[in-house]
């Protein structure tokens, strides 16, 4: 879906005008907080729960169909209000907080919450295939997804040029193919299955998961209505763009997170681990390592790149804050760290209490600073509140995990990468951004090979021991 989003970008901005691309992505935000309320928190409750129920396959199976058909009778629940409900509420938005500003919940509006229902499960299963470790049929549900959106999304675009019918007609009826192809994988696996007993443990689980995830909603998303407050449409897709932008870091990231974190899971299953280990931590070093190292490079490379398929140069002023979007992913590791533990463990509990704080304190910026600086207040506000995140986070969860880690990987030397691109930011003029970016890039590469250097010898030596294997075996 990341991949999808970020490829759809010429289109969507050559096709259409600044201020339909502002409003679609207001869409597609309100597809996002709806797909949060239908789902509930099921896709993380499911697949930590086929882990910590693997020894037990009938309450594994018991569990995650009841959790399933919860989800969708959920889902067909909020179809049915928002069908009622939608319109009335989307006039209060447009009269009150948006100065009478049009945003139409019908259709538009509403095939949202139906793509955000479908999304919803599909989201639940591709999760679970991640810590069932089915990489084949993960690639090829998401293949599916990603040439279904696509391809109609762009036809669309091409037959009715200047209209959100293709961009809306292609996230519903991929999300259509992708909903009925995993509730029937669920079927197959899971069967049809509903206990009230199991619904207690679930809902304990997954409610301050929900609240969790609702008020990360707002710290990600709720800057395009501040910006739609005090500017205009037009405003909001030039500064959705460049979120869009960082669209493909965030999709390697996630990917990278996705690919390490079952593992971690699993060897403080089979060990009963309560704080961290040197195993453990190479993931989350090696992590960071790759972090710092493509953040600076993609900063360089984007600006380069997208005026080659994007050609409206009304976008092009959103380069002027990548870099700063972009450092914000420094403290993934060291967050990702943190959050591990609080959800294995079950203790989702601290989520919303923590992000309800960074979220007004978010709020608050994104509001002083949008109205006084305009956009750059916007990326300021993201910036500042996602180290204050981690602090929180880590908190709470040492109460319950012990954490043992080299600081000079994880806190050292991502903040100094962060200082050098925000002194380089405010002292240096934005039309010497590529220069920034290749002095960002020599230095940050520079220092990871220096503190790495141990974890690149063994690497370097792996791969030679490997190489003479393998030449071995074809002598042979």
């Amino acid at each position: 879906p990341l991949a999808s989003s970020f490829i759809l970008l010429p289109f969507y901005t050559n096709l259409l005008s600044t201020d339909d691309f502002g409003v679609l992505m207001i869409y597609i935000v309100f597809t996002a907080l709806i797909q949060i309320i239908v789902n509930f928190g099921f896709d993380n409750f499911v697949p930590i729960n086929f882990i910590n129920t693997s020894d037990n396959p009938v309450n594994q199976k018991n569990y995650i169909s009841t959790a399933i058909n919860s989800l969708l009778i959920i889902g067909l629940f909020v179809i049915v209000l928002a069908f009622f409900a939608g319109e009335p509420f989307f006039n209060v938005l447009n009269n009150i907080l948006y100065k009478g500003k049009s945003i139409d919940f019908f259709p538009w509006g509403f095939m949202a919450v139906i793509t955000a229902f479908f999304n919803s499960m599909y989201k639940t299963y591709t999760n679970l295939l991640v810590y069932q470790q089915r990489p084949v049929r993960f690639f090829w549900i998401n293949i599916i997804n990603f040439s279904l959106t696509i391809g109609i999304s762009v036809a669309g675009l091409y037959i009715t040029p200047f209209s959100l019918a293709g961009p809306m007609w292609g996230r519903l009826l991929s999300g259509f193919v992708i909903f009925v192809l995993s509730y029937l994988f669920f079927l197959n696996e899971f069967g049809i299955v509903f206990h009230k007993k199991y619904l207690k443990p679930i809902f304990q689980f997954c409610y301050p998961l929900f609240l969790y995830l609702i008020i990360l909603w707002v710290l990600g998303n709720i800057d395009r209505y501040i910006i739609l407050y005090f500017m205009n449409k037009t405003e909001v897709g030039i500064y959705d763009f460049a979120i869009k932008c960082t669209l493909l870091l965030d999709f390697i990231l996630n990917g990278l997170g996705a690919a390490f974190l079952p593992k971690v899971y699993d060897l403080w299953k089979k060990n009963n681990l309560t704080e961290s280990t040197p195993e453990v931590n190479r993931y989350y070093n090696g992590y960071t390592a790759v972090i710092l190292l493509i953040m600076p490079l993609f900063t360089l490379l984007i600006p380069l790149l997208i005026p080659f398929f994007v050609k409206n140069n009304a976008y092009y002023q959103s380069f002027d804050f990548l870099a700063l979007l972009t450092v914000g992913f420094a403290t993934r590791g060291i967050y990702t760290m943190f959050i591990a533990p609080v959800l294995y463990f079950k203790k989702t509990k601290v989520l919303p209490l923590i992000y309800f704080i960074t979220a007004i304190i978010q709020v608050i910026l994104s509001i002083v600073l949008i109205k006084y600086f305009g956009l750059i207040g916007a990326v300021w506000a993201a910036v500042i509140t996602k180290p204050i995140q981690v602090l929180f986070l880590f908190y709470e969860s040492k109460k319950f995990f012990t954490f043992k880690f080299n600081k000079i990987k994880i806190i050292y030397l991502p903040s100094f990468y962060i200082l050098l691109v925000v002194l380089m930011e405010i002292f240096i003029d934005p039309k010497y951004r590529n220069w920034s970016a290749l002095i960002q890039l020599v230095v940050i590469s520079l220092s990871v090979l220096y503190i790495y250097r141990n974890e690149i010898a063994l690497l370097l030596d792996s791969i030679k021991q490997f190489t003479r294997k393998n030449n071995r075996k074809i002598l042979n």
